[in-house]
């Protein structure tokens, strides 16, 4: 039976499915799914972006270094956020590449996640679009650096409007997964950030979290490694 997902507004104009099987209509509530991406082939740091579902948008912000790259070994760089108009596009385009997508859903209500697209509304005003697709706007925010601002300490901060607790354990997480033995090296030569940088280390917080709990944990994509 397959099943399809769509959020309160569509399902109250009443879905209608041409199929010869039985499907099961899911409605999507209020929330925010932080999406950590493992590595792949020979990147080895990972991935973080937010995805915000309200009764209206299934919205996914994906920030990295999507443009022009500069300092040692590419670590700064155009900060590029991709706003994606579907999950579905984003998690094909992850899945491609053969990474193993984790998503940590927290359920919310609909006031505190259009908050979190508040907050993504205010990162990208008056800022300039580098693309725009059916699929996505890519617009220019800032400059990316490796310790932050990056992948996922912007998903973090955006995750943080509606849950300041979430990254409460993070001291005890913040290993620098990912990271090879010279650039731990360096990041403690420049000291290390109080906050969390590395997606992988983010994976280990949401999953052993002593403050807040997912809702739901879903693997998009192959194995888990």
């Amino acid at each position: 039976m397959p099943d399809v997902s769509v959020p309160v507004a569509k399902a109250s104009k009443q879905v209608r499915l041409v199929t010869n099987q039985n499907t099961k209509i899911q409605v999507r509530t209020a929330s925010i799914e932080i999406l950590v991406g493992g590595p792949y082939g020979d990147h080895a740091y990972g991935h973080a972006a937010l995805r915000v579902t309200t009764s209206e948008v299934d919205k996914v912000f994906d920030y990295g270094r999507y443009g022009k790259t500069w300092g040692v070994g590419g670590s700064e760089g155009e900060g590029i956020l991709n706003i994606w108009n579907n999950f579905a596009p984003y998690i094909r385009g992850e899945n491609a590449l053969g990474r193993v997508t984790t998503g940590f859903t927290y359920e919310t209500t609909e006031e505190n996640a259009k908050r979190v697209l508040a907050f993504y509304d205010q990162k990208i005003a008056g800022k300039k679009t580098k693309t725009k697709t059916a699929a996505k706007t890519s617009v220019i925010i800032d400059e990316y650096y490796a310790l932050g601002p990056n992948c996922t300490t912007l998903s973090v901060s955006a995750a943080k409007v509606i849950f300041p607790d979430i990254d409460r354990d993070r001291a005890k997480h913040q290993q620098g997964r990912g990271l090879g033995m010279m650039e731990k090296s360096l990041v403690r030569a420049r000291g290390w950030p109080d906050n969390i940088f590395m997606p992988a280390d983010l994976q280990s917080m949401l999953q052993n979290s002593t403050s807040r709990k997912a809702k739901a944990v879903t693997t998009y994509g192959g194995s888990a490694r």
